[in-house]
């Protein structure tokens, strides 16, 4: 995966997420949208405001 694919793939799932979150809000689910609010917390909000990407070893590369 490139880069440039990486990066697709976190907007993508951002997005995903940002939606289920405004369907658990309609539907006052609270517990569920603060779990999800924090497992996507660094996602949504990076220190550094980006991102770290890691290769990870033993993976050739695409």
């Amino acid at each position: 995966m490139t880069s440039e694919q990486a990066a697709q793939l976190i907007d993508d799932t951002l997005d995903l997420v940002h939606q289920r979150l405004i369907s658990l809000e309609h539907e006052q689910q609270i517990q569920a949208h603060q779990a999800l609010s924090e497992e996507f917390r660094e996602w949504r909000h990076p220190s550094g405001g980006h991102i770290d990407l890691m290769v990870c070893p033993g993976f050739p590369p695409s």
